[in-house]
């Protein structure tokens, strides 16, 4: 079992992490993968205001690692991504080497190749949040993509959409649209349409309240382009009256079109087939809770029970560059990173 230690404990980690460990704990499988221990390390908080026995707040790194052992603990950088290479390189030093990092894993190149320096100077084992590759749908649309009954898999349209305006006018965290919802489609893309794949068309838009204008964090739109011929087309609208979660598969002679669970009080997803005139032949309901699920897999892993997870560093590399890529058509990114991303597409 594994002891979990999460660094920073506002939205991700308490709404999200620690949320859904505390489900996975309850689960069957749960005592055997989980301590029900749970450390947070966040200097900003007096108090964690949660009444729960099993939890612990520290000071600092020295504090916690008094009370949580390196090798039987789990660390989850739950800070935003511009301090996750600072939170990495803390837990590196104090003898952590089982690391989750929450999405996305970098915001830039640069940040993305000191982790990769920490990861290899430290012989750290990191996996990336990517709670939609671990999802019962994804699951089902594997599946059916390796029995080949549908042919050649044509074209991929992923969108995530949500009302995010209170959000958005309280936090300036995310400095673009391409941080936020962008990073857990683009990795269901490459998972699933491959992950070498060129960006071809990129595109943001502010948001925009009333007189209120906030630059760059309305929508924001990928087209990759994959080796296969596969055809990609993401898509997030931040300013949306819906929430959406969703991606359309598009064969020669058919729509596969799955829809995820729209929010935490939602524990299913749909998958229906469409023929190309748009008559439904199936629908499948199926149980899914994609965020416990992950940290599942993720312990599984790190236990020894289970095979390595999708979503390491390396797979994350791909898609920060898809990410970073898609900025830098936008001009969101430094004069030097864009030189670098165009100098990596042109070997």
């Amino acid at each position: 079992m594994r002891r979990s230690l999460i660094v920073g404990f506002g939205r991700a980690g308490r709404g999200l992490h620690y949320h859904c460990l505390r489900k996975a704990i309850q689960l069957e499988t749960g005592s055997a993968l989980f301590d029900p221990s749970i450390g947070i390390i966040d200097p900003q908080l007096a108090e964690i205001g949660i009444a729960d026995p099993n939890l612990e707040l520290f000071k600092d790194w020295d504090e916690a690692k008094s009370r949580f052992q390196p090798d039987l603990t789990v660390v989850h950088i739950c800070t935003p991504p511009e301090l996750h290479a600072a939170a990495l390189r803390q837990a590196a030093e104090h003898g952590y080497h089982t690391i989750i990092m929450e999405k996305p894993l970098a915001s830039s190149l640069i940040e993305l190749e000191e982790i990769q320096q920490l990861q290899s100077a430290y012989r750290l084992d990191v996996l990336v949040v990517a709670n939609w590759l671990s999802s019962s749908l994804t699951k089902r649309i594997q599946q059916l993509l390796q029995t080949g009954e549908l042919g050649p898999l044509r074209g991929i349209t992923a969108y995530q959409n949500k009302p995010r305006l209170s959000r958005t006018l309280a936090n300036s965290s995310h400095g673009n649209a391409f941080d936020v919802e962008i990073p857990h489609i683009a990795a269901l893309a490459l998972a699933i349409g491959g992950m070498t794949a060129e960006v071809v068309a990129a595109d943001v838009a502010d948001m925009r309240i009333g007189q209120v204008q906030i630059p760059k964090m309305g929508s924001a739109h990928i087209t990759l382009q994959h080796t296969d011929g596969v055809v990609t087309r993401l898509s997030s609208n931040l300013a949306s009256p819906v929430r959406e979660r969703a991606i359309e598969l598009e064969f020669e002679r058919h729509t596969v079109c799955g829809y995820y669970p729209s929010g935490q009080d939602d524990s299913y997803s749909w998958l229906r087939m469409y023929t190309k005139e748009g008559q439904l032949i199936s629908e499948e309901i199926v149980f899914d809770d994609p965020l416990t699920a992950v940290f599942e897999d993720f312990y599984s892993y790190f236990n020894g029970h289970g095979p390595k997870p999708v979503s390491d560093l390396s797979f994350n590399a791909h898609v920060v560059r898809t990410i970073c890529q898609a900025k830098s058509l936008c001009g969101l990114m430094s004069h030097n990173e864009s030189s670098t991303i165009t100098v990596a597409a042109q070997r």
